[in-house]
This record gives C-alpha cells, sequence and structure tokens, in this order.
C-alpha cells in the first residue's frame, strides 16, 4: 500500500499471501480483467503473493525484516489487489543507512496540531497499521492528508528493533522530491502516541483502478509509462531503486500527475558520494512484476529489477491484463517468451511484445523485459528513445490531446463526498 491513498470509496481487506512456487510446480492460470477470458493471467488473481520468510529481529546490514507498505492496506472495488513480498535477504551496505540517519522522532508537536483531525472511520486497514484521511483547514482553505497509523511496540520487541521498523521506509521516502513521486511530509506521533507518517493525498485513485476501469485511450497509456518513466529516472538519479513498481503503487492527483508511492521494499543502491553500485539482495515486490534475477538467490542490480516491472506495467496498460503470472521457468507463459528471446535476435521481438502497439514502442518494451538483466537497458537509455521523446505527457503542454478520465472521476467524487 502506499503513501498516495485514493479518494475512491473502499473498504478494508487482509492480504493474501501463499508461498513461493517451486520450480517444479505446475503452471498457473488465470482470467484476465477484461470481459472475455483468456489463459492470461489477470491483475486480479490474488494466487501469485510472497509469503516472507520467518526471522529474527533486523540485522544493521539486513533489508526491513518487516515491510509496512500502504496499498496492502487499502481495500479494493471488487478485485482483490496483488500484496507486496517482503524482503527476504539481506543488502549491502548501503541499506544499512536508512536507519542510521533517520530523524524520526524529533518532531514534539502533535499530529492533531500540525495535520488537523482524521476521519475516525479508516479509510484503509492491514496487520500493522491504518490509514485515515487528515483535514487541516488554513483559513477558508482546506488541506488532506493521508495519514499512516502505526501499530503500537509489541511487548517482545525492543524500541530499537520498533523504532527501525517505523523510519527505515520515511527515512528514503522524505529525502525525494519530484512531480511523480508522492510526497512524505512527516513522521510525527498522535495523541494516543501512535508513530503516524503523513504524506500527500492522491485523490485521482491508482493506476489500477483505471486499468481496471478500461477504456484508456493510446495517448493516455503512453502518458502514464512515460511518467512512469520520468519518476524513475528521478529515484535512480539519487541512487535509489523502488522494487516493487506496479499499478497498485502509482497515484494520479488532480492534475494528471502520476506519482510513484510506497517505498517500503525500496534501497539505496549509491550513496551521493559514490560512484560503485552496489548489488541487492532479497526477493521482495509482487510476483508479476518480479523481473526473474531474483529468483535466483543471488546479489542483483536493483535498478534493471525497477525497469523489468516498468516494462510489465506497460503491458498490464495495454492489455489490461499480465503477460504471465510469474517470471520462472514453472509459469508457461514466462517459459515460451524467454524461450523466444534466446532463439531471437536481441533487436527482433517475440510474439509477447509484437502485439504491442505502437510499433515504435517495441524494441523499447523488448529491451525492458530482457530476462538476462546484463542485456537489459538503464533508465537513460529508455528515457532517450524517439518513442519515448516523442510521448505528449498532459501536464507538459497548454492544449493535451487526452485527459485521465478515472483519475478525474475519482477526484471529483473524492470532493463531493467531501463537501
Amino acid at each position: 500500500m502506499s503513501a498516495g491513498v485514493s479518494g475512491a470509496k473502499i473498504t478494508p481487506i487482509t492480504p493474501i499471501t501463499k508461498p513461493t512456487p517451486k520450480k517444479d510446480a505446475p503452471p498457473s492460470t488465470a482470467p484476465r480483467i477484461s470481459p472475455t477470458t483468456s489463459a492470461t493471467p489477470s491483475l486480479s488473481d490474488p494466487s501469485s503473493v510472497i509469503t516472507p520468510r520467518a526471522r529474527g529481529p533486523p540485522s544493521v546490514h539486513s533489508d526491513r525484516s518487516e515491510k509496512f507498505t500502504l496499498k496492502d492496506l487499502l481495500g479494493t472495488p471488487k478485485l482483490v489487489r496483488r500484496s507486496s513480498a517482503r524482503s527476504t535477504g539481506s543488502s549491502k551496505k548501503s541499506d544499512s543507512d536508512r536507519g542510521e540517519r533517520s530523524t524520526a522522532g524529533g518532531s514534539t508537536v502533535s499530529l492533531l496540531k500540525k495535520y488537523g483531525v482524521c476521519e475516525k472511520v479508516a479509510i484503509g486497514k492491514g496487520a500493522t497499521s491504518v490509514v485515515r484521511l487528515a483535514h487541516k483547514w488554513d483559513r477558508a482553505d482546506e488541506k488532506l492528508y493521508a495519514v499512516k497509523e502505526f501499530r503500537k511496540r509489541r511487548k517482545n520487541e525492543s524500541e530499537k528493533e520498533y523504532v527501525k521498523k517505523l523510519t527505515a521506509e520515511f527515512c528514503i521516502s522524505s529525502t525525494l522530491h519530484h512531480i511523480n513521486i508522492v510526497e512524505t511530509v512527516d513522521l510525527v506521533q498522535d495523541e494516543s502516541q501512535h508513530w503516524c507518517e503523513v504524506m500527500e493525498f492522491c485523490p485521482g485513485g491508482d493506476l489500477y483502478a483505471a486499468i481496471k476501469r478500461g477504456g484508456m485511450s493510446p495517448s493516455e497509456v503512453e502518458c502514464c509509462f512515460k511518467q512512469i518513466l520520468t519518476g524513475v529516472e528521478y529515484l535512480h538519479s539519487q541512487g535509489v531503486a523502488h522494487r516493487d513498481i506496479k499499478p497498485e503503487n502509482l497515484f494520479f492527483d488532480t492534475k494528471g500527475h502520476l506519482k510513484i508511492g510506497d517505498y517500503g521494499a525500496s534501497t539505496v543502491y549509491r550513496l551521493p558520494w559514490e560512484t560503485t553500485v552496489h548489488m541487492s539482495t532479497g526477493l521482495c515486490g509482487s510476483e508479476p512484476y518480479i523481473a526473474p534475477e531474483q529468483f535466483l538467490g543471488k546479489p542483483y542490480d536493483a535498478r534493471l529489477v525497477d525497469i523489468w516491472a516498468c516494462g510489465v506495467v506497460y503491458y498490464c496498460l495495454h492489455f489490461q491484463e499480465l503477460p504471465w503470472t510469474v517470471a520462472q521457468q514453472s509459469d508457461n507463459l514466462y517459459a515460451a517468451y524467454a524461450s523466444a528471446c534466446q532463439a531471437t535476435n536481441p533487436s527482433a521481438c517475440p510474439p509477447t511484445i509484437n502485439n504491442l502497439s505502437p510499433r515504435a514502442c517495441r524494441p523499447v518494451i523488448r529491451r525492458m523485459l530482457e530476462p538476462n538483466p546484463k542485456s537489459r537497458a538503464l533508465i537513460d537509455e529508455l528515457i532517450a528513445h524517439p518513442w519515448v521523446q516523442g510521448i505528449e505527457v498532459c501536464h507538459t503542454v497548454q492544449n493535451p490531446s487526452h485527459v485521465h478520465v478515472n483519475a478525474l472521476a475519482m477526484a471529483q467524487a473524492q470532493s463531493q463526498g467531501a463537501s
């Protein structure tokens, strides 16, 4: 669940988990989102969620031992969204700096005084936190915030462990400031001494809802895709990899901006004064979007994991379905795709990609969904491609050729509900 909480009327759900499928497990299929059925896995299929392994207190050099996500806490409109796997392995040394740089707990002003009154009814619930909408009145203007209220510390949990879990995500997300990034505002305590993360409220809903609703024009699809790449370009320029990019973690505001949220699985692969890229470890994310190299249990370049996920998201935008359930040989759809990639010239496109349009997008998506990470494109190469350069982003032109209809409808519904 991400910081940019949607404005749609939602109902709480409990994330569904199942063990990671073994290599010899039978391939899985599921109905697509669209009304017709297909062997292609659906965005709504809850069956491919990774169960985190049991582990002890967090190590200084580990990815966080427990991931706090906002998207997992929100309900869904008659559709089960995909929960994210928590990291199951250790990370390189730069990951540890997230906890060390934290300034959480420094605020002595309560949530109420700084960000207004939170609604009593939660707009999202989960095992570790609830999400509420906060209303802050400044004279005649009302400001809305998404507030994630964390659970209290458990009896068998030390204060140090508890604070590290709370601050790990905040230490990264609070340093990120970009039009395509959900803004993290603060980490404060409420009147009941619960720790709360305050975030930008995105009333336009998430990209998942837009895909599920259908009817997006080609120019809308391309605009969304370019905004995602622009957000990833910024993250990577800051030495941060997201590692859980999916439609559920991408949020619209009221002006057509699409923002990346939920940094619970993010990692710092390069510090500001470094030039070396530190490899990451650990399986995290949501199965259909996880890059194949993450399943090998070896160190990997987290930047390329983001690139892979963005390629899968474009496929979802175009077809309203997933290309496969999981990028492993146990999945027939992925196995056929990987085999076709090996059998064809690197510049040629397997059937999975050959059906995408426009034609100019195919070599770009082919480089993004390259099973071999050593041959996968980095973000700078993708941004520089003529097709990507030529994509119109609605909020950057005076008279755009499209509007994000679903986002505007959800924002209007939220506005009417507030009034």
